[in-house]
């Protein structure tokens, strides 16, 4: 049996420096695939706000604006309120429950990067599992990318909780890990997310691509592309 040609991520160089190019080791030679960083986010905008605005707008983009729903405003838990997540992604049977974590501030020393980024992909996963608990327990009306309005009940869907961060150096080998949240999770940066939807295309694929990611070892962030 031939083995299956195995990926390759390396750094190129160029105008910045950051670019990267997956190689592909075929029979018929390497194949190359160069991957962008992430959409410029607007300059006009606070950078955690354009980081959270800028992941639905490439969801969006090649997966239709009608599977990203925007968060409900609040949905009433008693006598205070409960926000949703910040983006659900819906097509199918299948959701994810889509939280954005951005570092606003130059980055420090990597060990206390790694540490901070350890610290919100938790937050963001118990943010995550606590929307979906929410939709479980009472449905809400969302609004989809083209203004329209759907009743999602959560116990309607499959989930997966999903944590993209927008991070200028995520150190290297920086693997995410949180406490089990009763459903499969992820963690991808931005420049994965957009890839992901750049090459599949399609809502669905994305989704169908993140559960079986889920099921199997975690990679370092940023290189979802080679998985």
């Amino acid at each position: 049996m031939t083995e299956a040609p195995s990926p390759a991520l390396c750094l190129i160089d160029d105008e910045d420096a950051t670019a990267l190019t997956l190689i592909v080791e075929t029979p018929n030679g390497p194949h190359m695939r160069r991957i962008p960083q992430a959409l410029p986010l607007p300059i006009h905008v606070e950078h955690g706000k354009a980081a959270e605005e800028a992941a639905p707008t490439a969801a969006a983009a090649w997966g239709l604006p009608d599977f990203v729903f925007q968060q409900a405003a609040h949905a009433a838990k008693g006598s205070g309120s409960r926000e949703q997540g910040d983006r659900l992604l819906i097509a199918g049977r299948r959701g994810a429950a889509v939280q954005f974590k951005a570092r606003t501030i130059h980055p420090k020393p990597d060990a206390k990067e790694v540490g901070w980024v350890q610290k919100v992909a938790a937050k963001a996963m118990s943010q995550a599992k606590g929307s979906v608990r929410q939709l479980r327990m009472l449905p809400a009306d969302m609004v989809n990318g083209r203004g329209r309005r759907m009743r999602v009940d959560g116990n309607d869907y499959e989930w997966i909780a999903v944590f993209l961060l927008d991070h200028p150096h995520v150190p290297e080998g920086t693997i995410a890990t949180w406490q089990p949240v009763g459903m499969p999770a992820i963690a991808l940066t931005r420049r994965d997310w957009d890839f992901l939807f750049g090459q599949l295309r399609s809502t669905t694929a994305v989704l169908d691509h993140l559960f079986r990611a889920a099921e199997q070892p975690a990679v370092p962030l940023g290189d979802e592309p080679v998985r």
